[in-house]
């Protein structure tokens, strides 16, 4: 089965059409006579009668193809060939809903409607709003070719009354061309008859903001629809008719009939009808006049909107007109297409809408639209006709423009934009499709050479300027349309990923050279740059790597300022530490400790032998197993608990104004031994008899010093007695009492104590 491509996603609303979304068929059980008459806005006086396979019946409320049609329920009838819950059911397989109503007979699948009045004039007709779909291959087969057919006929009355209005539409045809069979009209309606049909969502047929609509919105397995047809039947009182659609062969693919507004009105061929069916102002078209384009008949023209065709106010009198168009183009290509002779305009295949989409056919040459109005109850009427003035073709179709209702985007990877970064480009939303799409990069008001891609690379030389990006749309027999991007954020730098501390090599001596070392930055600098400060003062004229500081800058504080450069990078600045310019340096003498390495102790250091001279200032550094435990001044260090098992060495720094700092160190002690506590003999003192108290006091150094208690009787341990207090109970009247307390400190030796024994009074 054929299908159709289109960029307009279904399930759109579109100009008043509902794109309706597949579903799972919705007629579970079997559609009644009253369902499909509040479906058919059946009035009082006609009754109905459905005749066929019940599954060849339905009623829909989703709007489709100019249904349901204005002024009725929100409803209308479904009359197929095959299973109606089908026509909306996307899931069928193959999208192929063909159903043989009884596989075992060869009789074409039908359904009718029977339609009953019980009062009628003599000049009155009923009326039939229906349009066509069907799987069938259009435009393939000869119209004598059998083809499921739409049928309307009175009982008794082999008459065919479903005839669709087909390109007949002036009088004219029969009188410049009797014997051209194409304009013998009417046809009936046969599905190889009819020449007009529309594409399941066909590409270009129509766009969303026209009046055209796309019409068939792409959730229908059928592959083509008419437009809507009004049949109209005379019928008398007591009279029927019998609507029905059949297959042409009981195997083929399968057709719909939708139904919808039955009523009865004077026939439109009646001598009595009403007259006066007019356009109360020339339409005109609008439009771009290029291929593929929409071209709209305006119905009235003074208004900023246009009118839809079976709007109640579309410019018509008396007002409730509904209209038929039919696009024709002239001859030959022409830029004079004044021409009333109606031989000389061909009609346009499928175009019977508002809306018309030219193609590549239509290239070069004029077109013209034929509106006719049809209103229950009058005769129809067709406008221009060729002695009016109304009479306005188009000039020549040209090439098509492109529509665009989004600009490109470009797509970057983080909020800022970067160099290095990549950025894609959107082509933004143009219509109809093109061909093909080039792209051009922009850096501020500049085209970026040879960045003609998709995506772009961000370099250094875009640093500070704003990315655009130009999409150019192209298609065959369409003028190119350039559109560009919204400008992005300005290109920011990079910042280097790590770098290292710079420092000066060199003795710091004056006389003698230092050099800036910037040390190792990922990624590789370009280049490097250089400032010299002495006591916070940049030095003029020293922007190289190496300064030789001369005598007037002894005593100052030099350091240098190292910038890294590299292009799309942020320069980045570190200053060195600070060098002392001296005028001589030190020779060190040696460095002694003195005192007993063990924790609580006190060390001194004395540090000799320094020349030529003694520095001015000494500090000393008291290390602890390589940690410093003490800076300062003081030639004094006391051991700390932590220092046990460690080594100790302390280091001088000698430092002299004119002489480059100069510091020595010790030898390392032996490893810190523990500390021994000064301790005594416990005391108990307090009440020795029963129920008295014992308190134990003791005084040992160094303070803090944490002690632990434990009461004995005798040589026994008293349970849970591990107090610095003890009560005494009755049963050690005349027993021995003491107390042993153990001592505890950091870097300490743990000592334990007994006091004296006392004696518990026996009462």
């Amino acid at each position: 089965m054929r299908r159709f491509i289109s960029p307009v996603a279904a399930g759109a609303v579109v100009s008043g059409v509902l794109a309706a979304v597949a579903v799972a068929p919705a007629h579970a059980a079997a559609v009644t006579n009253a369902d499909l008459a509040t479906a058919l806005d059946l009035p009082a006086g006609i009754t109905l009668t459905q005749a066929g396979d019940p599954r060849g019946f339905g009623v829909e409320t989703r709007v489709f193809n100019d249904f349901p049609r204005r002024g009725g329920n929100g409803s209308y009838a479904v009359l197929s060939t095959g299973q109606a819950a089908d026509l909306f059911n996307m899931s069928v397989p193959g999208l192929q809903p063909s159903t043989n109503f009884d596989p075992d007979s060869d009789a074409p699948d039908k359904v009718s409607l029977t339609f009953g009045v019980a009062s009628a004039g003599a000049n009155d007709c009923l009326l039939v709003d229906v349009a066509m779909g069907t799987e069938e291959r259009v435009h393939t087969y000869a119209e004598t070719v059998p083809g499921d057919t739409i049928s309307l006929k009175r009982d008794g009355d082999e008459t065919e009354y479903a005839m669709h209005a087909g390109v007949r539409y002036f009088s004219q045809y029969v009188q410049e061309r009797p014997n051209d069979s194409r304009y013998l009209e009417p046809k009936p309606m046969n599905v190889n008859a009819i020449k007009y049909w529309h594409g399941v969502n066909q590409e270009f047929e129509r766009q969303p903001d026209d009046q055209a609509v796309p019409l068939i919105p792409d959730v229908t397995p059928f592959n083509h629809f008419t437009s809507v047809e009004t049949f109209e039947v005379p019928i008398q009182a007591d009279g029927s008719a019998t609507l029905s659609i059949a297959d042409a062969g009981n195997n083929s693919l399968d057709s719909v009939a939708l139904v919808d507004r039955v009523r009865k009105a004077k026939c439109s061929t009646s001598s009595s009808a009403a007259t006066g069916l007019m356009p109360l102002q020339p339409a005109v078209v609008v439009g771009h006049r290029g291929v593929q384009n929409i071209l709209t008949v305006d119905l009235k023209p003074d208004t900023p909107q246009i009118e839809r065709y079976d709007a109640a106010d579309n410019g018509w009198y008396p007002g409730g007109v509904e209209l038929r168009f039919r696009w024709y183009r002239y001859w030959i290509e022409s830029s004079n297409c004044n021409d009333p002779i109606m031989k000389n305009w061909h009609l346009i295949q499928d175009a019977d809408r508002q809306s018309f989409a030219p193609t590549l056919d239509e290239k070069g040459r004029c077109l013209m639209a034929v509106v006719t109005g049809k209103k229950d109850g009058y005769r129809s009427e067709t406008f221009p006709s060729p002695a009016s003035a109304q009479w306005m073709p188009t000039l020549p179709i040209q090439d098509g423009v492109f529509v665009n209702s989004a600009v490109p985007t470009i797509t970057k990877p983080r909020s800022d934009i970067r160099v290095n970064d990549t950025l894609s480009a959107s082509t933004g939303n143009f219509s109809p499709r093109p061909d093909s799409y080039s792209y051009q990069w922009w850096a501020d008001s500049q085209p970026i050479s040879g960045e003609t891609g998709e995506t772009f690379k961000v370099t250094a030389a875009q640093a500070g300027r704003v990315i655009r990006v130009r999409v150019t749309a192209r298609r065959l027999n369409f003028d190119p349309m350039t559109i560009e991007s919204a400008p992005t954020v300005a290109v920011t730098n990079l910042d280097f990923t790590s770098t290292s501390s710079p420092r000066i090599e060199g003795s710091g001596v004056q006389g003698k050279p230092l050099t800036a070392v910037p040390g190792t930055w990922s990624p590789l600098t370009d280049k490097f740059e250089y400032e010299w400060f002495a006591d916070g003062e940049k030095i003029p004229s020293q922007t190289r790597n190496t300064f030789t500081p001369s005598s007037g800058y002894i005593g100052s504080d030099v350091h240098a300022v190292v910038k890294g450069i590299k292009a799309g990078y942020n320069p980045k600045s570190f200053s060195t530490p600070k060098v002392r310019i001296t005028g001589a340096s030190f020779t060190g003498g040696q460095v002694t400790v003195a005192g007993t390495v063990r924790v609580g102790q006190r060390l001194t250091a004395a540090a000799t032998g320094w020349t030529p001279v003694s520095p001015a200032t000494r500090r000393y550094t008291w290390l602890v197993g390589g940690r410093v435990a003490q800076e300062g001044t003081s030639t004094m260090f006391t051991v700390p608990p932590n220092a046990v098992g460690q080594r100790i060495v302390v280091q001088v720094r000698g430092e002299r104004t004119g002489y480059a700092p100069l510091t020595i160190s010790s030898p390392a002690t032996g490893a810190v031994a523990r500390g021994v506590l000064t301790t005594n003999t416990p005391r108990v003192y307090g009440t020795a008899r029963p129920k008295g108290t014992l308190r134990a006091s003791v005084s040992w150094r160094p303070a803090p010093v944490t002690y632990r208690y434990q009461w004995y009787v005798g040589k026994k341990k008293i349970a849970r007695a591990t107090k610095s207090s003890y009560k005494v109970p009755k049963k050690y009247r005349g027993k021995k009492i003491r107390v042993r307390i153990t001592a505890t400190k950091s870097g300490y030796t743990t000592v334990a104590r007994y006091s004296a024994y006392k004696k518990i009074a026996k009462k």
